[in-house]
């Protein structure tokens, strides 16, 4: 019997492509981890500080270009000391000095509401080697990259017995 084309057809067509497509193999998921590292995330949050004397004071003519974290930046890992202990989430804030050439000059503990030494320790060693696009001050042609001050949080947690490390709230 011949198929024939209805008002119907062009909905039945549609939800036959939705479903087919539906259909397609989906991406193997990676192997599950083990250990400290399994499910582990990294996030990050910008710490706004109130001290505006400390910041660049607009100057008629110039723009700024915001500085920029690279992307292959080292995330810190939940000490694995410290997973068997079971603690509450840990909040470490990290103050950084980055030169002109975008590198960290000086890293600071600025708070470890956690009191772990370890978690204010996971954090420097990731930082300290962490590079930015540098903050820049364009003046008509004449661009000048300058050094700047930037604070961040990181949250150390366990979820489901899992270590999460988190830049951010």
């Amino acid at each position: 019997m011949p198929v024939r084309w209805s008002e119907a057809a062009p909905a039945s067509v549609v939800v036959l492509l939705s479903a087919v497509a539906g259909c397609a193999s989906q991406p193997a998921a990676p192997p599950p981890r083990e250990g400290y590292a399994a499910d582990g995330a990294v996030s990050a949050e910008i710490v706004e500080t109130i001290d505006a004397g400390a910041r660049y004071q607009p100057m008629p003519g110039s723009s700024y270009l915001s500085p920029l974290p690279v992307r292959d930046n080292a995330k810190p890992e939940y000490p694995p000391a410290l997973l068997d202990r079971r603690l509450p989430p840990a909040e470490v804030v990290v103050r950084l000095i980055v030169d002109g050439a975008g590198k960290v000059a000086d890293a600071r503990i600025m708070e470890n509401a956690g009191g772990e030494p370890a978690f204010a320790e996971a954090v420097l060693v990731a930082v300290r080697g962490w590079t930015f696009f540098p903050l820049k001050r364009v003046t008509g042609r004449v661009v000048e990259p300058l050094p700047f001050t930037q604070e961040y949080r990181f949250v150390f947690r366990q979820v489901n017995g899992r270590a999460v490390v988190e830049l951010g709230g």
